[in-house]
């Protein structure tokens, strides 16, 4: 387990979004970026998106070569962290620095995000606005996840609704599959544009991997190791991530101010390296640095990050300590 994160004040103005630090860098500095930029490979994302593929393939090995009872539910857990991965793939795809060129990017974008019943295109659109510089609390989309968490009493409760409040993250994402955005949200795409919700995709692959179950097992072990895994561990998994490094701003170092007054923003964490691949791939631990920079590879946000809180005072300062060591700390914060 890593160290508790540091005590030390990020030097970033709360007021002031990360989204727009390469704005007060000199130009040599942006020409570094640029560089980081521009450097892209398929290396990482092969050996990223293999050992996903072929942990999933441990896991249905596991339910049917048990060893000891303890398989199904180690084969459950696993394949539900695997799944989790296949998200965080989609969102790299999203961004499309997950592979080159684009047709395969957004292939593998659309398979690996239809896996875990989700539409591509909507993720793309509703997760840009994500991505809206500045904004407050209130009105990022991802909101719905982490600002009842801030909202709710330290402890217990907070605890609780971290667990149980995944079922309402359920309903809010089957909204945004058929319709994109929820009826209150603003969408960054042009007006009128239509988004391909790609359900017949994700129809086309659930029935493929029932069939698999079917003719390679059993039938039910589909709803038992794929579907439930999705909504018990990878969703869970997902709220967790988002909370911390969402949440953590607000909790330590915002000003005592309303959530929805409080302006969106997130930080750099420098966990250790299991937790770093099974809960923070695809360079997550360092999502303030993604922020900042969203076309920038995530193979190379450690070196962004590195580059700017080295050359941009209101960079938020590096968080040290797991995420559920952070996380522990966040459930019992008050306000």
């Amino acid at each position: 387990m890593s160290q508790e994160p540091s005590n030390e004040r990020p030097s970033q103005s709360a007021a002031s979004p990360e989204a727009a630090v390469s704005k007060a860098v000199s130009p040599q500095v942006r020409q570094q970026i640029a560089v980081l930029r521009s450097d892209r490979h398929n290396r990482r994302s092969l050996f990223e998106l293999g050992s996903t593929y072929a942990l999933i393939g441990l896991a249905l090995w596991m339910t049917q070569h048990p060893f000891h009872w303890m398989a199904y539910p180690l084969a459950f857990l696993l394949m539900g962290m695997m799944q989790y991965r296949l998200v965080m793939s989609s969102h790299e795809a999203v961004h499309k620095t997950l592979l080159s060129p684009v047709w395969l990017n957004e292939t593998f974008g659309s398979v690996n995000a239809g896996l875990v019943g989700i539409s591509f295109f909507n993720y793309r659109k509703t997760h840009l606005d994500h991505h809206k510089s500045p904004q407050h609390i209130r009105d990022d989309t991802d909101a719905y996840i982490y600002r009842p968490l801030l909202l709710s009493k330290p402890g217990l409760p907070r605890l609780s609704l971290l667990l149980l409040g995944v079922w309402m993250d359920i309903y809010v994402k089957l909204k945004r599959k058929i319709a994109g955005v929820r009826p209150t949200e603003k969408t960054s795409s042009p007006v009128g544009k239509a988004t391909d919700s790609q359900l017949w995709l994700i129809a086309t692959l659930q029935i493929l991997l029932l069939a698999g179950f079917s003719l390679g097992a059993q039938w039910w072990q589909y709803f038992v190791f794929w579907f439930a895994p999705i909504f018990v561990i990878a969703l869970t998994m997902d709220r967790i991530r988002i909370f911390v490094e969402h949440g953590y701003w607000y909790l330590f170092f915002e000003p005592a101010i309303s959530v929805d007054e409080a302006w969106q923003a997130t930080v750099d964490i420098q966990t250790n390296p299991l937790e770093a691949y099974i809960l923070a791939p695809f360079g997550f631990d360092s999502h303030q640095a993604h922020h900042a920079q969203l076309t920038v590879p995530y193979y190379n946000l450690k070196r962004l990050s590195d580059l700017l809180r080295a050359h941009d005072n209101r960079y938020h300062a590096l968080v040290k300590g797991s995420y559920l060591g952070i996380l522990r700390r966040m459930i019992w914060a008050s306000k």
